[in-house]
C-alpha cells in the first residue's frame, strides 16, 4: 500500500518502507486526524478498531508513506463489513415496529 491506496480488505502489516503510515479512518470510527500504524505486536486489551495499530482497515485511505501486509479478512467479515451488518439489521429491526404498521 502506499500514499494515495485506498485500502481493499484488512490488511496487518508487515513491514512498513517508509519513516510512517498515516492513514484516514475516518469512514470507518469517524476519527478526524490521520492515524499512525506500526508492525508491532499488540496487548490483547488492545481490543477496539482505534488501538488497532497494526491493522489497516477496507474502506480507509493510506495518507502518507509505503507499506506491506498479508490480507486478514475481505468482504462481510472486514470492519467495515461488521458496520454494514449492523446497519443493516437495525433498518429490519425498525421495519418490524409497530408504529410503521
Amino acid at each position: 500500500m502506499e500514499s494515495g491506496d485506498c485500502v481493499p480488505a484488512d490488511v496487518r502489516l508487515t513491514r512498513i518502507d517508509s519513516v510512517s503510515l498515516q492513514v484516514s479512518q475516518a469512514s470507518l470510527t469517524g476519527e478526524s486526524v490521520n492515524v499512525s500504524k506500526t508492525v508491532k505486536t499488540l496487548p490483547e486489551s488492545a481490543a477496539m478498531l482505534q488501538d488497532q495499530k497494526n491493522l489497516v482497515f477496507s474502506s480507509t485511505d493510506v495518507k502518507q508513506g509505503l507499506a506491506w501486509g498479508v490480507v486478514a479478512y475481505t468482504g462481510g467479515n472486514t470492519a467495515i463489513g461488521s458496520v454494514h451488518e449492523e446497519v443493516q439489521k437495525a433498518k429490519e429491526d425498525e421495519e418490524d415496529t409497530p408504529l410503521k404498521k
